[in-house]
């Protein structure tokens, strides 16, 4: 391997780089034995094509690029991946390599999820290129944070940058229709497969001990299959590698990928994804030098003790199942070893052409044949081009369609970028995937992957977390409120309905508390039952809104049934809060305490008590999960987002200032999120997945520095502090409740999107904490109501006077009407 000899630091600003004019000088460098290595920093997260124009100097040359969000991904040989969750329709290995022998443009194949950090380093000794035109060729929203639809704005400028990361996110974990295509090519000879996680056929989920057999050209390196696998391809991992040293990539890593052998792992690849613990690799020697440009019959038989594999009708191997330790299994694999659908993929920089693909039962009969070259393939493993807006879990990985993640996702694009194609293309893209039949019927997916058909949903089986489905849910009806989109509700309210009642049965008869498997926490507990609660109280208004009023009544009587039963089961007085669950009585946690306060089961006094009860939770920069939670443990953007809520909604809903809210709104506010902006070495202008105590991403390389869900401060800052709700659809009514008693903040102003146009709002407070001045313009076709939970003595509105003596006060904003106006508490808060 060269050295990497000295590094040429390339910042290209926050902005996305297009392709330059390869003789512009200020974009061009120079690559050499001694400036090997090109850095660019993109400033914040971008996703896309990566491209960029060489020029050999002294003939050809090979040229590896390596990607990562943080910047310590660089110092890793494998950048921050790879990400084998899924094919996901982009890169799975954050590493590539290209043969540059002529001067031209040069793109990758694979989208490349999100990144901030990039190098180009030249691999020959003795070789040199001119580099043009780095850059990201990207279809994702750029538009600029000031120009966005939706604004924050606040004297808490920390706050504005925390408000920032959320449309930062969308915009990169959300992808428009027909911006992802397929990552494999069709060709008369076959399909053309490179480099990249398998994909898997829909065929064989329950086909056992058969023998699959394909045929198969290497173009370069290796070829890779799968048989007995899960659908998203858990399970035995084969690839057989050329002998053709003169075409391998110098940076080949032949510890992985050895010359002219065979290897099997069993898990997600034949590497670890990043830092989840994976299973070693075994190898087998070739028993005659397999060539590239030559096809190969290739086949695998399941046996009773291991797989044999041949090429050309000579035996290669028989891998023993105890050679093959399992890998950490996060989205479900093969039933066993023995079942289990097979699929293609080759290893990274590989390149090689599959076609007449046949699956024989043990006793010879042929029950699959496919000659893989009509683009019916695609829909069958699950690599269609993408043809619905859709948000993903994050914008690198793990690119699947989570419906709990949902819950925060569209709140931001609400808030922010107001792009309701992603919203409602989420949503139709999750609803077209309702469960059918069996135990989980009426429950949508939880976690389709891009490219996957919903005609194949029961295949794919992603259920799991049922909280997701409440979540989910919550979605749905916020869309609503948000939107008033009445034909979509019109369209999907059928099926909402039904998931509705499917979650109905979580009732456990002897508690009354919600059981199942849940995200937020135990079975029987105050985090899912609260949930539960919330949910039916929001689904009983949609119902109201069309009609079902039979439907609304029943659903917030068992809502009604089941908030009696926390607070009789769960609340502790030893505790002052709410308890984890029936089987952890002495343990607590922020869901619970976050849903418990959301769904309204908890009282105003038990909600005070419950936020002050949160010290014993609180870890470095953020909170534990729970009780038990190690010091150590990493701190959930996503839990703490509903906290961040729920403590919001309290703090604003009382006539003075609450010193436990204002610690634990400073706290979220002014240390678990400033972390993911502080810090330039792991800062992506994004929000995080999980962050550790002392502020570190909670994952290593694996930590997600673009994941929607920990965005919800975008959402709770525009509804909370700047204080704008929707009361009625489509913001035909709304509330303008300004959150003065936030810690940090004098005043706030900003742009809320609605249908009808744009809700434009501020408000100040004066330095003696006794008026406020308030700014607030209503669309056409809606009006507003501005409220504040404090005792005012008098207030000018557009420069009339009034008295007033009123605990609460609250003024109507008409359609149309700006009202600027000064309220005199009777007393300074």
């Amino acid at each position: 391997m060269p050295s990497p000899g000295r590094s040429l630091f390339a910042q290209l600003g926050s902005y996305l780089r297009r392709m330059q004019d390869h003789n512009d000088s200020n974009s061009c460098f120079t690559l050499s034995q001694s400036q090997s290595i090109l850095t660019v920093d993109y400033g914040n997260e971008i996703g896309g094509f990566p491209l960029f124009q060489a020029h050999p100097l002294s003939g050809p040359v090979q040229i590896e690029a390596k990607y990562t969000e943080a910047k310590n991904g660089l110092e890793s040989p494998s950048g921050d991946g790879p990400w084998t969750f899924s094919n996901g329709l982009s890169n799975t290995f954050r590493v590539e390599t290209f043969n540059v022998t002529t001067p031209g443009k040069f793109q990758s194949y694979f989208i490349q999820g999100g990144l901030r950090w990039q190098t180009l380093r030249l691999l020959n000794t003795d070789g040199s290129v001119r580099i043009c035109g780095v850059g990201i060729r990207s279809q994702n929203d750029q538009t600029p944070i000031s120009e966005l639809p939706g604004s924050f704005e606040s004297s808490n400028s920390m706050y504005n940058d925390i408000w920032a990361l959320g449309p930062r996110t969308v915009q990169q974990a959300c992808i428009a229709k027909d911006a992802a295509p397929s990552t494999w090519q069709i060709t008369g000879e076959g399909v053309l497969l490179r480099g990249q996680q398998s994909a898997q056929s829909v065929v064989g989920p329950d086909f056992a001990n058969y023998t699959m057999s394909f045929s198969t050209k290497i173009v370069r390196g290796g070829t890779g299959w799968r048989v007995a696998g899960g659908m998203l391809g858990f399970g035995p991992s084969f690839v057989i590698t050329s002998s053709n040293a003169d075409s391998s990539f110098l940076n080949t890593n032949r510890t992985v990928v050895p010359a002219n052998k065979l290897a099997v792992a069993y898990g997600y690849n034949l590497v670890n994804q990043t830092s989840l613990e994976g299973g070693p690799a075994s190898y087998y020697p070739l028993p005659f030098n397999v060539q590239e440009g030559q096809w190969l019959r290739v086949s695998t038989r399941i046996m009773p003790t291991g797989y044999d594999v041949s090429i050309n009708n000579i035996s290669v191997a028989h891998v023993p199942f105890s050679a093959l330790q399992p890998t950490y299994n996060f989205l479900g694999g093969s039933a066993d070893r023995f079942t289990g659908t097979w699929g293609f993929g080759p290893y990274q920089d590989q390149v090689a052409l599959v076609k007449d693909v046949t699956v024989q039962a043990h006793n010879g009969t042929v029950i699959y044949q496919n000659p893989m070259t009509d683009a019916s393939i695609l829909e069958e493993y699950g690599v269609m081009p993408n043809k619905h807006s859709v948000c993903l879990d994050g914008a690198k990985r793990d690119r699947l369609v989570w419906s709990g993640d949902a819950g925060h996702t569209l709140r931001v694009v609400s808030a922010s970028t107001h792009r309701e194609d992603f919203i409602n293309g989420t949503l139709a893209y999750l609803m077209e995937r309702q469960i059918s039949s069996g135990e989980f019927a009426g429950y949508f997916s939880m976690s389709p992957a891009l490219g996957q058909s919903s005609k194949y949903t029961s295949i794919y089986n992603s259920v799991g977390l049922q909280d997701y489905q409440m979540i989910f849910l919550n979605a749905f009806a916020r869309y609503y409120l948000n939107f008033g989109n009445k034909s979509f509700l019109k369209e999907y309210w059928p099926q909402v309905k039904v998931g509705v009642q499917a979650i109905l049965p979580l009732i456990d008869t002897s508690s009354g508390l919600a059981s199942g498997s849940f995200f937020l926490g135990d079975g029987n507990g105050t985090a899912a039952s609260s949930l539960f609660v919330y949910t039916l109280n929001q689904m009983a208004t949609v119902a109201d809104y069309v009609g079902e009023t039979n439907s609304a009544s029943s659903w917030r009587s068992v809502a009604a049934d089941v908030r009696t039963a926390i607070n009789e089961k769960l609340w502790s007085d030893k505790l002052g809060t709410y308890s984890d669950s029936t089987s952890s009585r002495n343990q607590t946690s922020i869901a619970s305490t976050a849903w418990a306060i959301l769904a309204n089961v908890a009282n105003s006094t038990q909600a005070e008590s419950a936020i002050a009860a949160l010290s014993t939770l609180k870890n470095g920069i953020g909170y534990k999960t729970n009780s038990n939670s190690k010091s150590s443990a990493k701190l959930s953007p996503f839990i703490s987002g509903f906290l961040l809520e729920a403590v919001l909604q309290h703090s604003r809903a009382g006539a003075s200032r609450s010193s436990s809210s204002s610690a634990v709104i400073s706290t979220l506010l002014s240390q678990l999120w400033p972390a993911m902006i502080t810090n330039d070495e792991y800062a992506t202008g994004t929000s995080w997945e999980y962050i550790f105590p002392d502020g570190r991403p909670g994952l290593g390389f694996y930590t997600s520095h673009a994941h929607p869900w920990g965005a919800a401060p975008t959402f709770a800052l525009t509804e909370y502090v700047l204080g704008i709700q929707s009361t009625a659809p489509g913001f035909a009514e709304w509330d303008f409740q300004p959150g003065v008693l936030t810690p940090g903040v004098s005043w706030a102003k900003g742009r809320v999107p609605t249908p009808h146009g744009t809700i434009t709002a501020s408000w100040k407070m004066n330095s003696d904490a006794n008026e406020i001045a308030i700014e607030a313009c209503a669309p056409r076709g809606t009006h507003g109501t501005i409220r504040l939970p404090f005792t005012v003595k008098s207030y000018e509105a557009n420069g009339t006077k009034h008295s007033v003596d009123s605990k609460n006060f609250e003024l109507k904003v008409t359609s149309k009407e700006c009202l600027r106006i000064v309220v005199s508490l009777s007393k300074a808060l």
